[in-house]
């Protein structure tokens, strides 16, 4: 008995490895033609490894889909890896929220949400992510999807550039012509705080 039990487990990891070996060749390949931009290619060693929870991959999904107009799918593939928190999905569906689309204009399937593209940014700005702390300044400093605020727009500007985001760099420059000594020493205690902030979310 007690050897038909190890057999059985030993079987069952041989099963387990081979799945693992799968999932990884999947994961290489949709990574290797996707960058090769064979797209329709791509498509089922990346549902392989998306469907393993891959997360790379569920976002390569998403771009996949986008090209294809599949506003549906899309979205799918970006939330799965968004709420898993993976960064290049949650920025890709802030920048369909942002735009109600891409930077070319509007898309079938996508509304314009303010809001929603501020709620992923401002929660990845918190995280320490350059990229979303740019866009959750800019967002203050047009006043989009927020109240227009250019102490806070300065605050988050200027934690992107001491990152290296060069873009965040030439806005504090423009923003700095427009403000006045109060509002400067305003962003400075702003600074001050999300610093804290997000000194804190790292310890926890």
């Amino acid at each position: 008995m007690l050897t038909l039990i190890r057999q059985c487990l030993i079987a069952l990891v041989g099963i387990a490895l081979a799945s693992n070996a799968f999932a990884a060749n999947s994961v290489e390949t949709c990574k290797q033609l996707f960058d090769e931009a064979l797209y329709e290619a791509a498509l089922a060693p990346c549902l392989e490894a998306g469907e393993a929870g891959h997360l790379d991959s569920q976002s390569i999904l998403g771009e996949l889909y986008d090209n294809q107009g599949n506003s549906k799918e899309t979205f799918a593939w970006w939330n799965r890896a968004a709420e898993a928190g993976y960064l290049p999905a949650r920025n890709q569906l802030a920048m369909k929220y942002y735009y109600g689309g891409s930077i070319f204009g509007p898309e079938e399937g996508w509304s314009q949400d303010y809001q929603k593209a501020y709620a992923i940014w401002l929660d990845d700005a918190r995280n320490g992510h350059a990229p979303a702390q740019f866009m959750v300044a800019e967002m203050h400093r047009q006043g989009q999807g927020v109240s227009q605020d250019y102490a806070a727009a300065w605050a988050w500007f200027k934690l992107a550039q001491d990152q290296g985001y060069a873009l965040a760099g030439d806005s504090l420059y423009e923003l700095n012509r427009k403000m006045s000594p109060q509002l400067r020493q305003d962003a400075k205690t702003k600074l001050t705080r999300y610093q804290q902030e997000i000194a804190q979310r790292e310890r926890d």
